[in-house]
């Protein structure tokens, strides 16, 4: 009986160096396995789809930030505005079609956690971790349009200092309220300098809030819990709260 012995010399398989891919090695015979081609077809057009989305070319880059960008908001009463707010304290409206800073509002001691405008686009309203929450007065887009200078500096309208910090904002559809998440869910309005109410449901820190477009006494915020709860303006305590569990499988 004679017994036959496939070898293959190590350097085929082996890797140099960890970091090298490990060689794959196929058998493209019809015979053994019918599909392959199929198969290599479908990943070779799933290759070249992916390669053609991300290949995306490059418009460009809006400078001007020191540091890192913490949140961003869009105005929507001017669509080629949009809102930026870094780790030190910096704000910036931007012009998307220019690439450049047309206003910056200066103010915050420390990281702006939120941003959001209100419906008409006039009120901007920015909170962080320095325990404030602070309303801008929004330029026109005519007036940035015409305006040549490529910074320019806003004073805020008003500045409410809280007891504790700040991780987001909302701003009500169609109305003069907002939401600030933070130890609790706070509800404020442009014109007082202490929120009209307050929702608390444990000790777990809010770390988003948005109001529903189509109710506008509707919000719900985000916990570092996993959980969401559910708000209603019109109620003195929170309406639901449904906390995400996850399950790990071995």
């Amino acid at each position: 009986m004679k017994v036959k012995v496939i070898s293959r010399s190590t350097d085929e398989f082996t890797r140099e160096r960890s970091q090298d891919l490990q060689r794959v090695f196929r058998n493209y015979d019809p015979n053994l396995r019918t599909q392959e081609k199929a198969v290599e077809y479908v990943r070779a057009l799933n290759a070249a789809k992916l390669d053609k989305i991300f290949a995306r070319p490059f418009i460009g880059a809006m400078d001007g930030h020191r540091d890192s960008i913490s949140c961003m908001a869009k105005n929507p009463n001017y669509l080629k505005g949009i809102f930026s707010g870094s780790m030190d304290g910096d704000v910036r409206l931007w012009d998307i079609a220019s690439r450049r800073t047309v206003c910056q509002f200066p103010g915050h001691q420390g990281p702006v956690r939120g941003l959001t405008a209100s419906t008409d686009g006039g009120i901007l309203v920015s909170c962080g971790t320095d325990c404030t929450v602070r309303l801008w007065n929004v330029p026109i887009a005519s007036i940035v349009d015409s305006d040549d200078s490529s910074e320019n500096s806003a004073k805020p309208l008003a500045v409410y200092v809280w007891k504790n910090a700040f991780w987001a904002v909302d701003h009500q559809c169609d109305g003069d309220l907002f939401a600030t998440g933070g130890a609790q869910v706070d509800i404020w309005n442009h014109n007082r300098s202490q929120p009209m109410n307050s929702f608390e449901w444990g000790t777990d820190t809010s770390i988003s809030v948005r109001f529903n477009p189509g109710e506008p006494n509707i919000l719900a915020s985000s916990s570092s819990d996993r959980s969401i709860t559910i708000y209603d303006l019109r109620m003195s305590s929170p309406a639901r709260k449904v906390i995400m569990r996850v399950t790990f499988h071995s």
